[in-house]
């Protein structure tokens, strides 16, 4: 199963960047893996909020496939590390050859946006940067890959 990480905005810390590069090179093990990083738009006003998140929103409208993407939305299903190989095992087996995972900016995801997602995956009921929440992201992907192989990473 391919595995397409969609993200608004680049990685600029160097250190998080490296992370995102090392968990990208472990998954390639076990799937083939695309990150796809979409134009942030700036905040400079806190009041255009809506905008900024409709102007994201055209831009992945053009990327995120309604049927394979799941959207991270801090009110979206939480899943353990053991449930979310369980889910990518049951969407391999259903013979889905494709997941997006979904990853907001700063302001997050447009509801419009998550409402083209197949599912919504909470990380936590913490906030976390957007950047650290793409670490996060690929770092379950692979756990949960060594978990479906049996493999030690996860112990």
């Amino acid at each position: 199963m391919r595995i397409e990480i969609i993200s608004i905005g680049k990685i600029k810390e160097r250190s998080l960047r490296t992370l995102c590069e090392n968990y990208s090179k472990r998954i390639r093990y076990y799937s083939p893996i695309d990150i796809v990083e979409v134009k942030e738009e700036k905040i400079q006003d806190k009041r255009r909020t809506i905008d900024i998140l409709k102007r994201e929103a055209v831009r992945l409208h053009r990327v995120v496939r309604p049927d394979i993407a799941v959207g991270l939305d801090i009110k979206g299903r939480r899943f353990s590390s053991e449930e979310l190989a369980e889910f990518l095992m049951r969407r391999r087996s259903q013979g889905q050859k494709e997941l997006q995972f979904i990853i907001g900016g700063p302001l997050g995801l447009a509801p419009e946006v998550l409402d083209r997602c197949a599912v919504r995956w909470s990380l936590s009921k913490l906030t976390f940067p957007h950047e650290l929440a793409r670490v996060l992201v690929l770092e379950q992907i692979y756990r949960a890959f060594t978990i479906l192989r049996g493999e030690s990473y996860h112990k």
